[in-house]
């Protein structure tokens, strides 16, 4: 089936996705809170466990994650071009790619792609579910027979 989002749901899907980014970069977990739905979950790069279980359990997610953040030192985010978006109705996949790198103390950078999917609730576009995986290197070597 064909993509059948408007040039301007797509727009507001990528909207979406910079204001997840910038709200998390000011740290404030309420900014974060408006992008999502009250079910949303998160596969998040350094947790190992998926977040889930509504406000309550994200909250407590990141307050955890942003006070890490912020002992880590400062954090810049970039998400690349393009953000690939693909819907039907009111569900939307947004896909991208993104590098970070949190400068010293606990100087870490990395390349990271995304995948964010999103729902059109009373016309507003808002997160339902979020992964983040590093990027491969590429396949490990095979040293088997």
């Amino acid at each position: 089936m064909a993509n059948e989002l408007s040039a301007a749901d797509q727009q507001a899907v990528i909207d979406l996705v910079h204001r997840i980014y910038e709200s998390y970069l000011k740290f404030n977990p309420s900014l974060l809170e408006a992008c999502d739905t009250d079910d949303c979950t998160i596969w998040d790069l350094f947790e190992p466990d998926l977040v889930r279980g509504g406000p309550r359990a994200r909250a407590e997610f990141r307050s955890k994650d942003m006070t890490d953040s912020r002992k880590r030192g400062p954090l810049t985010i970039d998400v690349h071009d393009p953000i690939v978006v693909d819907g039907w109705g009111d569900v939307a996949f947004a896909r991208y790619y993104l590098s970070y790198e949190f400068k010293p103390p606990g100087g870490l950078a990395g390349e990271v792609r995304v995948t964010t999917i999103a729902r059109k609730i009373d016309g507003e576009w808002r997160r339902v579910h979020h992964h983040e995986a590093h990027v491969p290197t590429g396949r490990p070597a095979f040293s088997g027979s």
